[in-house]
Order: structure tokens, then C-alpha cells, then sequence
């Protein structure tokens, strides 16, 4: 890595600065869980390890300066391996809320992550503030109604099966692809429709639920070698633009 680690991130850690660079090895389980598991130096993070919560310091005030009021962890889950009782993950996103109640746009910053397994809870409390799930989208879904906390439904991205195009490929594919690619590859009126669709279906099946907009999302298999879903208007300064932006203001404007 060849991004150095500021001062002011030792020093919140309680650490002796040093001059160096931030330790990717350092951030990873030592046991090699998880190594490369999203690719080659794509590993899953141990956030019992010091590195690790210097790289999450880095990150969350980095965020904060710019004016992020929200922070998504990823997949909390698989980085608490060596964190039973969740004392680091608690430590790790204390550091940020501490960061954001002298320095964010309001004083305070909302975090949250995925949680297949129901929440961070510790001391029966709920370390995150709303949880995120992908919109599993089905052939016909079937919708169910509970009271609970906040949460956001994303389009997941994940690549495209073995047979992409075709029906029946798991509970995961969508007609073979992830959720991102197979939305992507929609006429733009079906986008749009479909967008409309989904905000509805989830707003009226759980008022707690929301479904995340699709502002920037990678893509697999596109025919014209595209990498990325952008939600911008196709125009002279954002030419690969896929055309939900206006639909996306009319949507927050309704709601």
C-alpha cells in the first residue's frame, strides 16, 4: 500500500506515530480466512486487528471531512471472526460517532451494515443504526410484515451465473445475472417503471424498509464492455449514463 497513515490516526488509536505506509497483511485474518475472497487482494478484514481499525479510523473521518453523513461497513459479519463479543466492532464505529459529534455536517453520523444474522448486538444493545440487505428480487415475491428497526434494500452486484439469460439459476440469480446487471440491461422505460415498482412494493409491504438507489453500481456482462451502472442522465459530461436520475428525483419528491 502506498498510502501513508496520518498522525491524528495513530494518536485516537492510542498508538506512537509512525512514518509508514498503512499494512494490508496487517488487516486480514491471520489464519488466511477469508483471503482473496473478492479477488486477488481482495481479502476480508479481522477487525480485532490494530490495522484494521486504523484503515476504519482513516476511512470514517476521511468520509466525515467530505461531508458524508452516512457510513455503510460491508459485510460486519464476516470481520468479527476473532470478535465474539463484538468489544472491537464497538470500539471501531465509537471512534466515528465520536469523530462526527464534533466535526460532521450535524454532529452525528448514521452507520450501518449487512447483518444476515440479525444485527450487531451487544450488551442488548444494537451497535448499528438501520441494516442493509439486497432486494433478492424473485419471479413473484412474497412480502411479509414486521416491526423493526430502519433498513435499506440494495441492488446486489456479484458477478452472473454459469448460464446467464436463463431462468432457475438459484435463489440469488436474476434470470442468471446479479441484481445490478439484470436491472442494467433493462430497456430504460423498464428501468425507470421498474425502479417506481420496487420503491412502491417495499414502502408498502414494510414502512420501516427503503430501497437504496443504484447511484454507481459495478456490472458483469454487459454487451457493449460497460463495468459500471451510473444513474446520471447520459449527456456531454456523463456520456455513460444510464437514464434514472430524473426518475430517482421524482421518486424522493413523492415520498
Amino acid at each position: 500500500n502506498d498510502l501513508p497513515v496520518p498522525a491524528w490516526t495513530f494518536e485516537e488509536l492510542g498508538q506512537p506515530v509512525e512514518a509508514r505506509n498503512f499494512r494490508y497483511e496487517e488487516m486480514i485474518y491471520p489464519s488466511g480466512r477469508g483471503s482473496n475472497q473478492w479477488g486477488q487482494g481482495s481479502s476480508v478484514p479481522d477487525v480485532s486487528r490494530s490495522e484494521t481499525k486504523l484503515w476504519f479510523y482513516f476511512l470514517a473521518r476521511s468520509y466525515i471531512d467530505i461531508g458524508c453523513e452516512a457510513i455503510h461497513y460491508g459485510q460486519a459479519e464476516l470481520m468479527n471472526g476473532n470478535d465474539p463479543k463484538l468489544d472491537h466492532w464497538a470500539e471501531v464505529l465509537a471512534q466515528a460517532r465520536r469523530y462526527a459529534a464534533k466535526h460532521a455536517r450535524r454532529h452525528f453520523i448514521l452507520c450501518d451494515a449487512h447483518v444476515p444474522h440479525g444485527g450487531l448486538v451487544r450488551d442488548g444493545k444494537l451497535l448499528l443504526d438501520f441494516h442493509s440487505f439486497p432486494l433478492r428480487i424473485e419471479e413473484i415475491p412474497s412480502g411479509w410484515r414486521c416491526e423493526h428497526l430502519p433498513y435499506l434494500v440494495e441492488f446486489d452486484n456479484y458477478g452472473r451465473s454459469r448460464h446467464p439469460g436463463e431462468a432457475s439459476q438459484g435463489r440469488f440469480w436474476v434470470w442468471g445475472w446479479d441484481e445490478i446487471t439484470w436491472f442494467s440491461r433493462q430497456p430504460e422505460n423498464v428501468r425507470n417503471d421498474w425502479l417506481c415498482y420496487a420503491w412502491n412494493w417495499v414502502r408498502e409491504h414494510d414502512p420501516d424498509g427503503y430501497v437504496e438507489m443504484p447511484g454507481m453500481r459495478v456490472i458483469s456482462g454487459a454487451a457493449d464492455g460497460k463495468r459500471w451502472y451510473e444513474v446520471n442522465q447520459p449527456g456531454a459530461a456523463t456520456p455513460t449514463g444510464f437514464g434514472q436520475e430524473q426518475t430517482i428525483r421524482a421518486i424522493w419528491a413523492a415520498d
